[in-house]
């Protein structure tokens, strides 16, 4: 510029290379980095929490701020994270912590060119399980039940119970799982080997990986009362038996007795007796009398002393009872006699027994009275009856008696034999004829049958021939029934099984040179009115062309219609149209053919 003087400054060389060296190390100066990890390890009263710190190439230091807020109010001890060019990782632990609390921590790191805080992160102290020892159940002189609550928040728990004749404890339970529900759950355990009379102390202790937690001292104090143990009966009879048992005073004067009765409401005891005051078992014995036969006893033993009673476990007895009498099948069964059979026990009791026997269950009669074997196995017996009427039905039953009782086998029952009435066919068109034919139970000759005959709607049977039997006692008869007939065969006034004969009516069928059919139904009666029905064969089944009625003959002329060819027919006559007394019936058949 014109009129303007300028100036330049001129630097020496050296002071130029300083000033640079000096703003690129303020350049190159960083703060830290730190970040915030998860916590690892988190117990009730204690976590390890941590992150990375990144010194960038400054010596540095960090420490972690926690607390129950973003306030935080408490941190580690600072640590060293070196000077290195790269984040590692740093981790520390924090104590004292509240249980089942929520806390906030951060990790914060330091250095020349300043502090750096990493993220807020959480985590919550884990809760251990709550406890509290309950009372002592099932106190024995030996043995007792620890019970208490274990509230496992949550987490796997197991518990064991502490337990011991001081608070020193000494012994502990087995160990248990407790789950890991969220409310108090209840814990027991049994122990044994304790000593009678003592006091013991006892606590729950539970542990998750919450912590441990131990509940209060509580005891008890085992029973002294009498140990009892109820034993078997012997010596059963039907009304006496001796019962057994043992008794441990434990140390107290102890009296015993039983209680018996016929359920476990028991309604008898026996007299007191004493056991002394020992700590040995000793066997307890008594017999009971005025006992049912044949009858189910509970007994129990019980004892008692200063320290309380004890009842026994309940066990039973039967007393012998009435022997046994077991109605067996009949043998050997004539027109006038029979054999009777049966199976007995006596149960070890001396034993009589005999057969009552009769037309009705009142019997009325009896066998001789026999004595049984003297043998505990099953015995059979048999006996034989007579004076018996023919075609007779008896019943009967064996009886035994002992001292014990009375014992009587079901009714059976037996028929007598009596002349025979059989046939070979059982049915048979109006006017065939039938042969009945039988035997007399003595097979003799010249024996005197008379035949009786009941038609459908008479109202009692009439006789209608009179046999003399022939050689081994077979007699004939050649009957003619004309409507549904039964037949009995009476010998001796004793009649037979009855024999009914189904009768159907006699059809005839034919063709006129008219080529008009007739049909004719006889019987023992006029079916004048009723309706018949011409059927023709398909190959396959009858097939009805036309119905016809009957007229004042039972007679019906007709006419059909035949297709072309040969055709099979015949006449049906159906039960219902037969009436009663008689069954359906069909003609025999007609083959026609027809030409066009």
């Amino acid at each position: 510029m014109r009129g303007v003087a300028s100036k330049r400054m001129i630097w020496p060389l050296g002071s130029v290379a300083l000033l640079a060296l000096a703003f690129t190390s303020v350049a190159l100066a960083a703060a830290p980095t730190a970040t915030t990890g998860p916590a690892t390890v988190v117990g009730s009263t204690s976590a390890t929490v941590g992150g990375s710190v990144d010194p960038h190439g400054q010596a540095t230091t960090w420490w972690v701020e926690y607390g129950t807020s973003t306030s935080y109010g408490s941190k580690t001890a600072a640590a060293n994270a070196g000077a290195g060019p790269a984040a590692a990782g740093v981790s520390a632990n924090v104590a004292g912590l509240k249980a089942g609390t929520t806390y906030h921590y951060r990790v914060v790191a330091n250095n020349a060119a300043g502090t750096s805080r990493g993220g807020d992160a959480v985590f919550t102290t884990l809760v251990p399980p709550d406890v509290t020892t309950g009372a002592a159940s099932s106190i024995s002189a030996s043995s007792a039940t620890l019970n208490g609550t274990v509230d496992a928040n949550g987490r796997s728990t197991t518990y064991y119970f502490d337990y011991g004749t001081s608070t020193s404890y000494g012994s502990k339970s087995g160990s248990k799982s407790a789950g890991s529900a969220t409310s108090a759950q209840a814990a027991a355990a049994g122990i044994s080997g304790l000593g009678a009379g003592r006091t013991y102390h006892f606590r729950i202790v539970a542990t998750s990986d919450a912590g441990t937690a131990v509940g209060k001292d509580a005891s008890f104090t085992t029973s002294s009362a009498p140990t009892v143990g109820t034993g078997d009966a012997s010596s059963i009879a039907p009304t006496t038996a001796t019962l057994h048992g043992t008794v441990n005073p434990n140390g107290l004067s102890t009296t015993w007795w039983f209680e018996y009765g016929t359920s476990t409401g028991y309604d008898t005891k026996t007299s007191s007796h004493g056991a002394g005051a020992g700590t040995a078992v000793r066997g307890a014995s008594l017999g009971i009398k005025s006992l049912r036969a044949g009858t189910t006893y509970h007994f129990r033993l019980v004892a008692q002393n200063s320290r309380g009673r004890v009842a026994g476990a309940d066990r039973t007895f039967s007393t012998v009872g009435a022997p046994l009498a077991q109605t067996g099948p009949p043998q050997s069964v004539g027109p006038d006699t029979a054999v009777v059979t049966g199976t007995l026990a006596t149960r070890g009791r001396a034993t009589t027994w005999w057969f009552e026997y009769g037309p009705s269950t009142g019997y009325g009669k009896s066998t001789a009275t026999k004595s049984a074997a003297s043998t505990s196995a099953n015995q059979q017996v048999s006996a034989q009856v007579t004076g018996l009427v023919p075609a007779t039905v008896y019943h009967y039953r064996l009886v035994t008696k002992s001292d014990a009782g009375t014992a009587r086998g079901a009714d059976a029952v037996f028929t007598t034999v009596g002349v025979t009435l059989g046939t070979v066919v059982k049915e048979t068109a109006f006017g065939g004829r039938v042969l009945l034919s039988g035997l007399v139970p003595t097979h003799q000759a010249n024996e005197t049958v008379i035949v009786y005959a009941q038609p459908y709607g008479e109202g009692s049977p009439r006789a209608v021939a009179t046999i003399l039997t022939g050689v081994n006692g077979a007699w004939q008869y050649l009957a003619r029934p004309r409507i549904a007939t039964t037949y009995q065969a009476s010998w001796r006034s004793r009649l037979s099984t009855p024999v009914t004969i189904a009768v159907r009516p006699r059809i005839t069928f034919t063709r006129l040179r008219s080529g008009r059919f007739v049909a004719r139904v006889v019987g023992g009666h006029s079916f004048a009115r009723r309706l018949v029905q011409l059927q023709r064969w398909n190959g396959v089944r009858w097939v009805t062309l036309r119905r016809a009625r009957l007229g004042l003959r039972s007679r019906a002329e007709f006419k059909a219609t035949l297709r072309k060819g040969r055709s099979t027919l015949r006449i049906a006559f159906s039960v219902n149209q037969a009436g009663a007394g008689y069954l359906g019936a069909t003609s025999p058949v007609l083959r026609v053919t027809v030409k066009r």
